[in-house]
């Protein structure tokens, strides 16, 4: 096989590929390709260099991160670079201050469940890399009016795109609906970026949204979802912004009740546990004090409520007023 480099412009991080395999890299090339917000240079170069092995790594034990399928240590004997294996097999190290990782893959790993283990891998260099560039990575979408910015927060499948979607038909805007970097200006004030101009709906939503077209015949947005792509830009121009100023955080819930839409306030703690869970918190106490600090100072920014969205809640414009009266 012949080795090539490919490069991604991923928010303020550029990053250059180094791979064997015309299929992992083209995964890679997919994960990447996401991110589709342009920045500014200069931008914080990570090198990403992966390569075939004759033999199969074990799971490490994850004390500095655990989450699915891979675990992520602390090599504090090389220069605190990063230790992170995979059920797969695979195993990367890198240092997170000077960008550089390295990956092997076992050759006779099953190509499925590497490429998946990729994503997360993906998503590790990433967020070190971000990091190190002075942003910390949260899953949220946001709606932008005027001076107003609400966070749109919930689990996966919890409506962040759909009333993103029905929210920018109403004349808001946004950064994005599911991945925004967030970090503290020098007077202290939150600042978000955006990192993903592309929308991920589902088919079902095709109803509520007929200005789209026919969902089901846009890219599929992974191997775990029927959600699709949808650029938000080419059916409503002007809907998306690159930054933004926090103000609000509207923590999202599905109820059954019948009712299409109740709002309540949050207490200052709650808006602080809510935004907690949108980003992760490694096992590194310098870089957890770094994230929190970042976070509370954001959260006391804040006004909280909790959006209860129910299933008719789109079936008619007028219900999302409450919305914008909520917020004006």
């Amino acid at each position: 096989m012949i080795t090539s480099s490919v490069r991604f412009g991923c928010g303020p991080v550029d990053v250059e590929l180094t791979c064997e395999s015309d299929r992992i890299r083209g995964k890679l090339a997919d994960t990447f390709g996401l991110y589709n917000v342009p920045w500014p240079d200069p931008r914080t170069p990570l090198q990403l260099d992966i390569n075939e092995a004759g033999e199969i790594s074990e799971l490490g034990p994850g004390r500095y991160l655990s989450c699915a399928r891979m675990n992520v240590d602390s090599l504090r004997d090389r220069d605190n670079s990063l230790s992170a294996t995979f059920r797969s097999g695979a195993v990367a190290t890198g240092n997170p201050a000077t960008g550089r990782w390295s990956v092997a893959i076992p050759r006779d790993a099953d190509d499925f469940w590497t490429l998946i283990d990729l994503e997360s891998l993906a998503s590790l260099v990433l967020t070190e890399a971000w990091r190190n560039a002075g942003w910390i990575p949260v899953h949220a979408g946001t709606v932008v009016h005027s001076s107003t910015c609400a966070l749109l927060c919930a689990g996966s499948g919890g409506g962040k795109t759909t009333l993103t979607a029905a929210l920018i038909r109403r004349g808001w805007q946004t950064l994005g609906d599911d991945k925004l970097l967030l970090r503290l200006r020098d007077d202290g004030t939150p600042e978000l970026r955006a990192l993903v101009h592309t929308f991920n709906l589902h088919p079902r939503s095709g109803s509520w949204f007929p200005e789209v077209g026919d969902i089901e015949q846009l890219p599929v947005y992974s191997e775990w979802t029927e959600k699709r792509k949808v650029h938000p830009d080419d059916v409503w121009s002007g809907a998306t912004l690159t930054q933004a100023t926090p103000t609000h955080l509207l923590d999202l819930t599905r109820n059954k009740s019948g009712k299409p839409i109740r709002i309540g306030s949050m207490t200052a703690g709650e808006v602080l546990s809510t935004l907690l869970h949108q980003t992760v918190v490694p096992g590194d106490r310098v870089k957890a004090r770094q994230i929190l600090g970042v976070i509370a100072a954001t959260a006391n920014a804040l006004s909280g409520l909790r959006v209860d969205l129910g299933d008719d809640v789109y079936a008619s414009p007028g219900y999302l007023t409450v919305i914008d009266e909520a917020l004006a």
